[in-house]
């Protein structure tokens, strides 16, 4: 009877000594390298219709503008690239000669092409965020699953040595067995529902080298990654429901308070870097934050609905 008393527990510690290993030890890391979010080619931005940073001084330049249009439709305007072509077709509206008639309809194809430009450019950067997003949440799934299995693994095993060691205390008729099998078997069960109760701290490696938060937390003036329509709207305080700070701004307080609040520094240089070893709630951050920004961005939409329902008239 001790001989099996001692076996008995031999196996006990052996279970949960493999079992503690296979959980606890070094995983290698996945890579996650694969770039289909990005466009595949470079955007080339005509400068004649970049926004104008002294449109303050034009508009008071050219009253005209003013009267007939918001403050609002003309930095839209002006973002867009179509504010000279406003100005332009104002001064043309008075003639009726043929010529001018057909340069009025050129111009006013003009600014169709502009506001088409414009909407294609905010539903590009949209559909990335997006893209980016679905990215994170799936290798951040991909981690939960991976988890969730090991999980249900320690707890089945806990439930099997809890059933085995119920039925051995019973069996044994020596009291001293019964109560030394009892006590180990107990012992065992709840070590390995303690592991179950443990996260793995599963990590992979995520790689985003054109990372579209970076230029958002930086609050940097100029960004190689927005469109500069995109960008200018952003960053003008007048887009902003408050008028009082940028829309980059809000956002990036927002980011602050309530998704990387307490967060390490080298959790940061990782989200607003190149990428680095994520853990499932670090990449369930980084997708919030992209889904945050994306709903900014499509929200621009509305700014071009107010613009293109005042030139319609």
């Amino acid at each position: 009877m001790k001989s099996l008393r001692i076996h008995y527990l031999l196996g006990l510690h052996l279970l949960f000594s493999l079992t503690a290993c296979t959980t606890f030890r070094s995983q290698p890391i996945a890579r996650i390298t694969d770039i289909y979010c990005e466009p595949a080619i470079r955007y080339e931005y005509d400068s004649t219709f970049l926004p104008k940073p002294d449109i303050e001084k034009i508009l008071l330049a050219d009253t005209s503008l003013t009267r007939r249009y918001s403050t609002h439709d003309l930095l839209l305007a002006n973002a867009t690239g179509i504010l000279p072509l406003l100005q332009k077709l104002i001064g043309l509206e008075k003639s009726s000669q043929p010529e001018v008639q057909l340069e009025s309809v050129r111009i006013h194809q003009q600014i169709l092409n502009r506001l088409l430009l414009a909407s294609t450019q905010i539903a590009g950067l949209a559909a990335e965020l997006d893209c980016e997003g679905e990215r994170a949440d799936q290798v951040a799934t991909y981690l939960n699953q991976r988890d969730t299995k090991r999980i249900r693994r320690l707890t089945i095993l806990s439930v099997v040595i809890g059933a085995i060691t119920t039925v051995a205390t019973a069996l044994i008729q020596s009291d001293d067995a019964s109560k030394v099998i009892g006590i180990g078997g107990g012992v065992v069960s709840a070590g390995f529902g303690g592991l179950a109760a443990l996260s793995s701290n599963r990590v992979v490696q995520f790689a985003h080298q054109r990372n579209l938060l970076t230029d958002i937390w930086n609050q940097s003036t100029q960004s190689s990654i927005y469109p500069p329509m995109v960008w200018y709207v952003l960053n003008e305080k007048q887009f902003s429901n408050s008028s009082q700070q940028s829309i980059s701004h809000n956002i990036r307080q927002r980011w602050q308070d309530y998704v990387v609040n307490g967060a390490s520094s080298e959790q940061l240089q990782m989200l607003f870097g190149p990428g680095g070893n994520y853990q499932a709630d670090d990449l369930h951050s980084r997708a919030n934050m992209l889904n945050q920004l994306q709903s900014s961005v499509r929200s621009i939409n509305q700014d071009l609905q107010s613009l293109v329902l005042t030139l319609s008239r």
